[in-house]
């Protein structure tokens, strides 16, 4: 995968730590830092995380891959998540649905 976009000249940006058991959802920069560590993404599903039926987030569900281990990590949109996922030839499986009070 080709660094040269993801903004590596910020030597904070590839060194954020995440797990599952430390935050609910990662940022860019920690998909980032998983992808400068070797990991691969193998899928990625974006979904709508709404509240209170009226207003909603997109979270990015990346599946990643590093030799014999596998991780779900749920991602933020955000400016960088969308310009990223644009370069990237993995076609997004949205599984988002309006609540039924949105539902036309």
């Amino acid at each position: 995968m080709d660094n040269k976009n993801f903004h590596v000249q910020y030597l904070d940006v590839t060194s954020q730590y995440w797990s599952p058991q430390s935050a609910k959802f990662a940022g860019g920069d920690h998909l980032l830092t998983a992808l400068t560590n070797g990991w691969e993404i193998v899928s990625y599903e974006k979904r709508q995380h709404w509240y209170a039926g009226a207003r909603c987030v997109n979270i990015y569900h990346f599946t990643l891959r590093r030799g014999n281990e596998q991780i779900q990590m749920p991602v933020i949109n955000n400016p960088y998540i969308e310009r990223f996922l644009g370069q990237t030839d993995i076609v997004t499986k949205d599984t988002s649905a309006k609540p039924d009070s949105l539902a036309s």
